[in-house]
């Protein structure tokens, strides 16, 4: 592969509807792309898989042998993507010279804080994996919400320190107004803490300013992408991101990157 993407996020961002557009759109500008699909409970995908875990796990089988609920076989199938991954990497070497899009599980502590996730992300990609994290724009348009979701980021980013982005997906809903909003926050951590006293005069106010202050300092206060997968808007820095990171030489990406 030339690199890879795992999409995850709280349920309902949009993760696979984003997958499938941004493998379209890859395709159209004459890059080699396939989605591989890691959540063996899909009932449906906007998509056609590549490579599908559901050929090798089945939810309702699980169920039956762990005599589990629906819940908790969500779990159990989860932790046993890894009893799957040389299946999975013998399909992927069909696929060299290939940007590859992994759509993780649709509840994120599914695959985001499951123990083996971060063996799972090494053993597919290695140094050649970004993360990219779909915040949902609903949420993301209040200064509450916002920081709820750079928080959940910070999460996924220290299980798995490997470059990651943060795209503010169905920016369609909201208008560009409320996107310039949000993206002044990421600019300026100081007018986000001031738009969030204003939300709410009662919250505890130090409790607020040191996570902000934290944020920005880690530099998880550093960069949004805005995507719409509607209409393919912002496809092309998401790609740019990827592009920069895979083949931008070493310099690239000092976040992530030994001294």
């Amino acid at each position: 592969m030339i690199g890879s993407l795992f999409v995850t996020g709280p349920a309902g961002t949009g993760k696979s509807t984003f997958c499938g557009a941004f493998k379209d759109w890859l395709i159209q500008n004459e890059y080699d792309a396939i989605i591989v699909n890691l959540d063996p409970g899909a009932e449906y995908l906007p998509y056609e898989p590549d490579i599908d875990i559901r050929e090798f796990i089945s939810l309702n089988e699980v169920m039956s042998a762990y005599s589990l609920g629906p819940n908790g076989a969500q779990i159990v199938a989860a932790d046993l993507l890894l009893d799957n991954i040389e299946k999975i990497k013998s399909k992927l070497e069909l696929y060299d010279d290939y940007y590859v899009i992994f759509d993780t599980p649709g509840q994120i502590e599914l695959f985001s804080f499951r123990p083996g996730s971060p063996l799972l992300v090494k053993s597919l990609a290695d140094k050649k994996a970004m993360i990219a994290f779909m915040a949902d724009s609903m949420i993301s348009q209040t200064p509450s919400g916002y920081v709820s979701e750079k928080m959940l980021f910070g999460s996924v980013y220290s299980r798995f320190y490997v470059p990651m982005m943060f795209i503010l997906n169905k920016i369609d809903l909201i208008g560009d107004d409320k996107v310039k909003e949000i993206s002044d926050w990421e600019d300026n951590p100081d007018l986000l803490y001031d738009e969030l006293r204003n939300e709410n005069t009662d919250t505890v106010k130090d409790y607020f300013l040191n996570i902000i202050n934290a944020l920005k300092d880690s530099e998880i206060l550093n960069k949004i992408i805005p995507v719409s997968s509607k209409d393919s808007f912002g496809f092309e820095d998401v790609y740019t991101d990827m592009s920069d990171f895979f083949q931008g030489g070493e310099d690239t990406d000092t976040m992530y990157k030994d001294d």
